[in-house]
């Protein structure tokens, strides 16, 4: 007995018709999803950083706390333009010693991102400094007064120095120390860096004073690099008295008579040292003569930078290390054509507009001579995603057959996309699925030079039909419950089990459909279908049905025409079946085949066949395969047709019609996924 609950099934794709009463309820389609309440939200949330490094840290990890005025929003984070991952406050990263950027935004739950993220630029130096002292008095020195010069390792030290075992005070390079007894002096001296990194083990110097000898004191002259090759200096003895001269030299040479000031010339460029000793009347001498070292500098430093940003970058932030080809350089850094001011490295600038900015920096030397040709590192601020628009396709929350074709658009970038949850992969517009009943979502998104991107999407129903009579010549839903098949084209021959309309050994069974009902055959039996179409011969041809075959070796027909110029096989191989097409030229002389690749045995597959001469096309599940160089003479007629009769499997929708389908799309717009 066949029979059934009676359903309408909604329309499939262009050109697989209007619904049709089918028996048996679907098992796979007409499922609606709910359109979305409300107004689209467009509206981005906003960023907000509570909590972050200092400016300059000595701290190996960074923590950053951040907050967004939307309670519901997620964040994606990214440190040093890597790209932008999921992540919550706090957040914690360990990283190396440098320069460092941040950058998090907050995405409400419509994917809206912050187009200006909250961002911050650091330092990381857990490195302590070194001090080095470069100047000092003599191991037995004269002098109550003292000078010392020191420096460090690192740039951008401030210093802080000790007297015979004394608190720490800060200090700066090449200041007197004084006045001091006779005896043992000791003198300490530590740098402490920008992130607080203080020198553990400070530079020492120890010495004795014995002012019983007269002494020497320098009052002016150059010290360090000079831009002159001219130099004077001034001198006194504060204990020599009256009667007293001096003597001075000048890179080692003898000592001569001089007086002050002492004014020298001609100095050729390099390192010099001026030394000058006093003579009392009685004619003791300055057992440690004043010295003063410089150096004439008269080259212009160059400026390098070494790090920075380039090209398009996500952030609006930004951080510059630069260095100078002379020790004792300063900098002047100047940010999109700005007055250049005085900087230091790393360099770094926050708040920075979209577009394109320009930074240069230009060192000094300590002799005055600024580098004449600085260096200019352009770049462009990007943290706007890209605006994407899926511009055609099924409606939101709408419905649509089983073929979905999109368009869609970005207004820069690259595009991807995902389909049902899937990885996002690359994809251009327009595109096209065949999908399954059920409701389906798909995601494009734009990803621009800088890495941000914007992702839109449209959740949508398809909705799958048995194929109507719409462009048909017969039509076979082969679900009726007597004997008599009905064709569903108006007029047409109607189709019998068996070979006439009484009840039959070779009549084949009511089956579960892939819409609503089928007919299962057996070819034990040799069950078949017999219709009587009496169509006249057309030069084109398509044949569609669905079929369900059983793992059966041998080849079995599904469909063969009255005069065998025209059949549907299936061929077993295992558990995987092949389909083929086959027509014979009028002389039967020649036959012409087209085969599928293999299909699973036991699961529903659809079958569409289409005679164009000189082409013969199959399609199964949408893959295509097809010969050419077909010449039948005379086309075949479709007087009879049977249906089975060695098949191993069940059978539904069975529609011919008396014109070609050619196209990809007509053909994948009637078939829908199990």
């Amino acid at each position: 007995m066949r029979g059934g609950i009676v359903i309408v099934a909604a329309a499939a794709a262009a050109g697989a018709g209007c619904s049709v009463e089918k028996k048996v309820a679907l098992t796979d389609g007409g499922v609606d999803a709910p359109p979305p309440d409300g107004p689209a939200d467009d509206q981005a949330p906003g960023t907000t950083l509570t909590a972050a490094p200092d400016k300059f840290s000595r701290l190996g990890v960074a923590t950053f706390r951040f907050t967004s005025d939307d309670p519901d929003a997620q964040f994606e984070c990214s440190i040093d333009g890597d790209a932008r991952a999921a992540c919550q406050s706090p957040y914690a990263r360990a990283l190396g010693d440098g320069s460092h950027t941040f950058s998090v935004r907050a995405i409400d739950r419509a994917g809206n991102g912050d187009p200006t993220p909250a961002e911050h630029v650091w330092s990381i130096d857990t490195a302590p400094p070194d001090t080095m002292i470069t100047l000092s008095p003599p191991a037995a020195d004269n002098s109550a007064s003292v000078r010392f010069e020191f420096r460090s390792n690192e740039t951008n030290t401030a210093f802080e120095c000790a007297l015979d075992g004394g608190a720490y005070q800060a200090c700066t390079s090449g200041a007197l120390f004084g006045p001091l007894g006779d005896g043992a002096h000791a003198f300490a001296v530590r740098a402490k860096d920008r992130a607080g990194n203080v020198d553990s083990a400070p530079a020492i110097f120890a010495w004795l004073v014995d002012t019983s000898t007269p002494d020497t004191v320098l009052l002016s002259g150059p010290s360090g690099p000079s831009a002159s090759t001219a130099a004077a200096f001034s001198f006194v003895s504060p204990d020599a008295g009256a009667g007293a001269t001096f003597q001075c030299a000048l890179d080692g040479a003898a000592f001569s008579p001089c007086t002050s000031p002492r004014e020298l010339g001609g100095l050729a460029a390099g390192a010099h040292v001026f030394a000058v000793r006093v003579r009392d009347a009685v004619g003791n001498l300055d057992p440690t003569p004043a010295t003063r070292a410089w150096t004439v500098d008269l080259t212009p430093p160059s400026t390098t930078i070494l790090a920075g940003p380039s090209g398009v970058e996500p952030v609006a932030s930004a951080s510059f290390t630069f260095s100078a080809s002379e020790p004792d350089a300063t900098f002047a850094c100047s940010l999109d054509g700005a007055p250049p001011g005085v900087c230091t490295s790393p360099f770094l600038a926050e708040g920075l507009a979209q577009g394109a900015h320009t930074f240069t920096v230009r060192a000094t030397d300590a002799a005055g001579h600024a580098d004449p040709a600085p260096p200019t590192r352009a770049w462009s601020v990007d943290t706007v995603p890209p605006d994407v628009m899926i511009t055609g396709g099924p409606a939101a929350g709408g419905t649509s057959g089983p073929r979905a074709a999109f368009t869609f658009a970005a207004d820069g970038g690259a595009l991807t996309c995902s389909l049902d949850g899937a990885a996002f992969a690359a994809c251009a517009s327009p595109a096209a699925w065949s999908l399954p009943a059920g409701p389906h979502e798909l995601r494009v998104r734009g990803t621009d030079e800088a890495g941000n991107s914007a992702t839109e999407a449209r959740a949508w129903t398809v909705q799958c039909a048995a194929p109507d009579a719409a462009g048909a010549a017969a039509l076979l839903h082969l679900d009726e419950p007597g004997q008599s098949l009905a064709n569903a084209v108006p007029g047409g021959a109607p189709a019998v089990l068996g070979d006439d309309p009484t009840d039959e050994p070779a009549d084949p069974a009511a089956a579960a459909g892939r819409f609503g009902g089928g007919l299962a055959f057996s070819a034990g039996e040799s069950d078949r279908v017999s219709w009587p179409l009496g169509l006249p011969a057309a030069p084109g041809l398509a044949i569609e049905l669905w079929m369900r075959p059983e793992a059966a070796s041998g080849t079995r027909d599904l469909l063969v025409s009255g005069d065998g110029r025209v059949a549907l096989r299936a061929t077993g191989q295992g558990a995987s079946v092949r389909i083929s097409a086959t027509v014979i030229d009028a002389a039967g002389a020649q036959s012409f085949t087209v085969t599928s690749g293999p299909a699973a045995a036991s699961a529903w597959h659809h079958v569409l066949v289409s005679l164009e001469e000189p082409v013969l096309r199959l399609w199964v599940d949408g893959a295509r395969a097809e010969v050419g160089s077909v010449a039948l003479g005379t086309p075949s007629e479709l007087g009879a047709v049977r249906i089975g009769g060695n098949y191993d499997g069940v059978l539904d929708e069975l529609w011919i019609a008396q014109a070609p389908i050619s196209g990809d799309e007509a053909a994948l717009g009637r078939y829908c996924p199990p």
